[in-house]
């Protein structure tokens, strides 16, 4: 087994789902990242990232940036292969020149 694997298997699921977590977070017309599930079965990982978006936003160009955004930042971490990112959108926030409705 190679070092790169080994190394793979010691990365808690806690830690890929903070990395995702920020990753989405900072994508413009994301407004709040819920909740980020991630389940990791040897090197295959699967993840479900909640959140909420900006009104106006195109959300399925939304949802592919998210989705790249989490794949650069996770594939960084070496935390092993992204099987799927699936994003629900929970819900859109009103805002005006950034500051809640």
């Amino acid at each position: 087994m190679s070092s790169e694997k080994q190394y793979t298997k010691k990365i808690p699921k806690e830690l890929i789902s903070l990395t995702a977590e920020m990753a989405a977070a900072n994508v413009p017309g994301v407004n709040t990242v819920k909740e980020v599930k991630t389940v990791k079965d040897k090197n295959i990982l699967w993840m479900d990232i909640y959140l909420t978006v900006d009104f106006g936003v195109k959300i399925p160009q939304l949802a592919w940036d998210v989705q790249d955004a989490v794949k650069v930042a996770v594939t960084a971490l070496k935390a092993g292969d992204i099987e799927t990112i699936n994003i629900h959108i929970q819900g859109v926030e009103m805002t005006k020149e950034g500051k809640k409705l």
